[in-house]
């Protein structure tokens, strides 16, 4: 099985420390495949034994398969960067963040949206595009819907939130303070949070009752940190049209526009 795969499949299991392993042996993958299981555990300021049952989680018998794992899965990648010369993660992104999709997450996430009173999006600087784009797809099929990019307007949103409320809160690095900050006040509200970040261990991740999961690599170009939101566009896509597939439109969202404003 591929590598993400499996991470794909198993990343239900993994608790806040597993998290913080898997963060680190992906950060650090090709020191990984010259470690030990006992440098590994210094480095992270744990045990042995806990990297070798956070292996066990994702499936492998233990350290040693899962470095065999993640060598194989750095040899085919740069076999594929000697073919097509691409001169970022880039398109390995996006076929990573396939791969991270888990069907009963989105499942979940579907009924949620589905049964909620509203939805709210919570998202900050080249994020906001993404939610803004889910929020007015949501709004034509009727669903309630809105989207915040402002600490205040956040906070004022999390502070109305109940536990009939969905929160999806956006953010790459997961560590987005004012995100986090309007998560956090709408979960002690009763709502639930989803969470949508770069795989690995984060703030946002670990408050969340749910999470889905991007591949997002970042370059530097004359001293600037570029990385694409593509990954989070594509995520959003997909689970859009899988509600639409499943719910389709409310029979408000199908009446004429003046009809509409009449009807409420």
């Amino acid at each position: 099985m591929d590598f993400y795969n499996r991470i794909a499949e198993n990343t239900h299991l993994l608790n806040k420390g597993d998290n913080e392993i898997l963060s680190y042996c992906i950060k650090n993958n090709k020191r990984i495949s010259g470690m030990k299981v006992q440098e590994v555990a210094d480095e992270l300021y744990t045990s042995p034994a806990s990297v070798i049952r956070f292996c066990k989680k994702l499936g492998f018998s233990g350290f040693s398969e899962f470095k065999a794992a993640l060598k194989v899965e750095l040899f085919q990648n740069g076999k594929e960067e000697t073919k097509t010369h691409h001169s970022t993660d880039f398109l390995k992104d996006v076929h990573k963040t396939i791969q991270l999709i888990q069907e009963d997450t989105v499942d979940w996430l579907l009924e949620k949206i589905h049964h909620c009173r509203r939805v709210e999006f919570y998202a900050a600087g080249s994020s906001r595009t993404v939610a803004a784009e889910f929020v007015k797809r949501l709004q034509v099929i009727g669903k309630p819907a809105f989207w915040y990019d402002d600490s205040s307007l956040m906070n004022i949103s999390a502070k109305q939130m109940t536990a009939e409320d969905l929160v999806v809160a956006i953010s790459v690095s997961g560590e987005t303070s004012l995100v986090i900050a309007a998560a956090n006040m709408a979960k002690s509200r009763g709502a639930t949070i989803v969470s949508v970040t770069n795989l690995g261990s984060n703030t946002l991740s670990d408050m969340a009752d749910e999470n889905i999961y991007v591949n997002s690599t970042y370059f530097v170009k004359s001293n600037i940190e570029i990385r694409s939101r593509l990954q989070l566009c594509l995520v959003c896509e997909y689970i859009f049209f899988r509600y639409l597939e499943r719910y389709g439109c409310s029979e408000d969202a199908l009446l004429p526009e003046k009809q509409r404003i009449l009807v409420r």
